[in-house]
């Protein structure tokens, strides 16, 4: 899974440094609440964004639904959030998120003076050009959140939740297209 939060640039253009990293950190909190209640790893924070994943250390035969559940929580903490800061007079945080799913290398990787455990692999390549894609959907609609899975991640997950099917796409750096979804309100809303 990798989170971002839409037009960060131009909100860190606007606020003092200190105001930054206390909204990041509460972000990043809402963001970690619901990956790690569902039993995933926050591999790192990328700036304004997160990366997340399932299925180690410790395997998880439903590590696909985990992260769809998870996508789901992070959204309606958004849009709960956005509420509060919409009624402080405060800009909304959109957010967009991409999850897929598929075979990884985890472990410590890195140099002798600086090792990370952390995954990599085409399924983190993949999950990365989802949210790309959830960036594209954010940007034609006044959404909080713009959740987006692939068809491999959606064939493990069978709870009924409201998915818009997006079509193939061609994703950089990657040989074949994609199928990919995108979470609908009703599933954000978890009815």
């Amino acid at each position: 899974m990798f989170t971002d939060i839409q037009g960060f640039t131009a909100l860190a253009e606007q606020l003092p440094a200190r105001e930054l990293a206390d909204l990041l950190n509460h972000h990043f909190t809402l963001i970690a609440r619901a990956i790690e209640a569902e039993g995933g790893t926050v591999d790192k924070y990328l700036g304004d964004g997160a990366m997340a994943f399932w299925g180690a250390p410790e395997r998880q035969a439903d590590h696909a639904a985990r992260a769809c559940r998870a996508a789901a929580a992070i959204a309606r903490a958004v849009q709960a959030d956005n509420a509060a800061r919409r009624a402080a007079a405060e800009p909304p945080i959109r957010t967009r998120i991409g999850v897929h799913s598929g075979n990884v290398v985890v472990g410590n990787i890195g140099a002798p003076s600086r090792i990370n455990y952390t995954i990599v692999g085409d399924a983190v390549n993949v999950a990365e050009r989802i949210s790309e894609i959830a960036r594209d959907i954010l940007n034609g609609t006044d959404d909080d959140t713009a959740v987006c899975f692939s068809g491999q991640t959606v064939a493990q997950w069978d709870d009924g939740a409201a998915l818009t099917a997006l079509g193939q796409r061609e994703m950089r750096g990657h040989h074949e297209p994609v199928e990919v979804f995108r979470l609908g309100t009703m599933g954000i809303m978890g009815t």
